[in-house]
């Protein structure tokens, strides 16, 4: 469906730059708005500076925000590879991926990252491109009169992307779908809280959202067991055979 172009960042600034795209990002800003402000903690990541927008992080409830690019992106704080975060383990509270998955050539190494960096209840937001919808289809098509956008790997479908946060001790809350046209004038909904025929449809929208919270399972360790000691009466006592100690005389 994408046209991929592996090992290069290739966000699309000509796609970016039409109406349709601007329309769309406002969507998802509306998304962001209603997701971000439950987020609470002292730092917060946005990975990608998609569209080189700042805003993603505005409705935000933590309290201190930075943004890592990819490359040459001259809007972030921070740039790196795709692969390596440049932050310490466990040190962030939330992170929000805006759109990275599509610009790394290794997705799951990115996740796994987002994995190591974040505490033990950190929450991850995650918006990606659905590769099932009509939108996605066109953009493997040749075009020569719409900018078309082309990512460097193939992006999950939500339910892939639900079972890879599984496998890394993250638990999905929430699932987003929105876009153009969805459902055909426009908008989002939310999975779990839309109308049957909205999930119904779900499948087809151009763009969805995943809210996950790190669940870190409590380890215990396993020792020898401790062998109950036998002890002797003291001086002037006796052990009944019932069990009980009485007193000599």
């Amino acid at each position: 469906m994408f046209r991929f172009l592996a090992g290069k960042y290739t966000e699309s600034t000509a796609w970016l730059a039409t109406p349709r795209a601007r329309l769309f990002q406002q969507y998802e800003r509306r998304v962001l708005q209603r997701i971000l402000p439950r987020m609470t903690g002292y730092r917060c990541v946005q990975i990608g500076s998609w569209g080189n927008d700042r805003c993603a992080l505005q409705s935000a409830g933590t309290l201190c925000h930075w943004q890592l690019g990819f490359g040459d992106e001259s809007p972030a704080d921070i740039r790196f590879d795709g692969r390596h975060l440049p932050l310490a383990s466990a040190s962030v509270d939330a992170i929000v991926v805006a759109h990275g998955l599509e610009r790394v050539a290794q997705p799951h190494a990115l996740l796994r990252e987002c994995a190591r960096v974040l505490n033990a209840r950190g929450q991850l937001v995650i918006l990606a491109f659905n590769p099932l919808s009509l939108w996605a289809l066109r953009q493997g098509m040749p075009s020569h009169r719409h900018p078309t956008f082309r990512p460097c790997s193939a992006p999950p479908s939500a339910s892939r992307l639900c079972d890879w946060l599984r496998l890394l001790e993250f638990e999905p809350e929430q699932l987003w779908r929105y876009g153009l046209g969805f459902p055909f004038f426009g908008g989002a909904h939310e999975v779990a809280q839309g109308s049957r025929w909205a999930r119904c449809v779900g499948w087809s929208a151009q763009s969805y959202a995943v809210v996950a919270r790190r669940h870190v399972a409590p380890r215990t360790r396993i020792g020898r067991p401790v062998r109950a000691r036998h002890t002797r009466p003291a001086a002037g006592l006796a052990r009944h055979s019932s069990g009980r100690v009485i007193c000599r005389r």
